[in-house]
């Protein structure tokens, strides 16, 4: 199911092509039809583009979250992460409304067991963490939250892959993973190095021992010098 806009109408009250939108879309759903969530997402960010040129991020920002909740309410999980992921990019720079949007999406997608979309969110919440407060216990959490869904996604990757729908190709390679959850493991250790040398190593073993099957790069060689440094001390 496809929802095709009236340019001049889009233009002249977005406000309404929204609303539009937005009971066709819940029409199909209770009429249990088929829904392309790659056109989903591209009617999405069509309307988003046009309430940005007018100015009207906050309106956009509203209705918006307001029918990911009515999605959520419906059990349509999918579609709600569609509009939390174009939330978060569409105020991208604003850590303040990211965080929120992205905290919504994270209990969404806990709430159904969804350890994909939980391994999305903790990224973008680490990444906020990192760039307002480094290596406080807010970015340590989300790293550790981050770090269970990885190894979920990792572990269950086939039953994911056969499962899951995502908008455009499914889930990346195995290989992709893996190199993720290393890349956490190391920004967990750099934190905690000092006040738990111990854990620190841990978290380093286990990053090498994971991308060990793989050539070197820049990761492996950090951490070598990493593990050097704490079992020196």
């Amino acid at each position: 199911m496809k929802v095709k806009f009236n340019t001049q109408n889009l233009n002249n009250n977005p406000k309404a092509a929204f609303d539009i939108f937005k009971q066709k879309i819940t029409k199909s759903i209770r009429e249990k039809e088929n829904i392309d969530l790659s056109a989903f997402s591209n009617e999405l960010h069509t309307l988003g583009d046009v309430f940005e040129k007018q100015n009207n991020k906050v309106l956009m920002n509203k209705a918006s979250k307001n029918f990911a909740q009515q999605l959520v309410n419906l059990k349509e999980n999918n579609l709600a992460g569609i509009i939390y992921s174009f939330l978060i990019k569409f105020n991208e720079g604003n850590n303040e409304l990211v965080k929120e949007f992205a905290t919504n999406a994270l209990a969404i997608a806990k709430r159904f067991h969804d350890p994909v979309h939980i391994m999305a969110r903790t990224r973008n919440l680490a990444d906020i963490y990192h760039k307002t407060e480094p290596g406080s216990q807010n970015h340590l959490k989300m790293l550790y939250e981050e770090k269970r869904a990885i190894r979920d996604v990792i572990k269950n990757y086939d039953n994911l892959s056969n499962r899951h729908k995502t908008i455009k190709t499914g889930l990346k390679p195995i290989k992709n993973y893996e190199q993720m959850l290393s890349i956490v493991l190391v920004s967990i250790a750099k934190i905690i190095r000092k006040t738990d040398p111990k854990q620190a190593i841990e978290e380093l073993t286990l990053a090498q021992s994971i991308i060990s099957k793989y050539e070197k790069g820049n990761l492996s060689y950090q951490i070598e010098r990493l593990l050097k440094e704490l079992t020196r001390s």
